[in-house]
């Protein structure tokens, strides 16, 4: 596994941590806050990208060894 997955996965583990933590508080806090859901929003965004990043890599690696195979 390369190393921008390992990132991806623990971060996706994070985002999925933080989530269950904040949907599991008691009635008494039910809800995150803005700036929880802005940081889980964030962690998603670049997720994505990160994503984005790793997939490009690939394409770009595959089509490489079209042109020279």
């Amino acid at each position: 596994m390369t190393p921008e997955l390992q990132l991806i996965r623990v971060m996706f583990g994070y985002a999925i941590a933080r989530a269950r933590t904040v949907k599991s508080r008691t009635n008494n806090q039910i809800g995150a806050s803005a700036i929880e859901w802005a940081v889980i929003a964030g962690i998603v965004v670049t997720l994505a990208i990160g994503i984005s990043v790793v997939v490009k890599g690939v394409v770009d690696r595959r089509k490489l060894e079209i042109n020279q195979g």
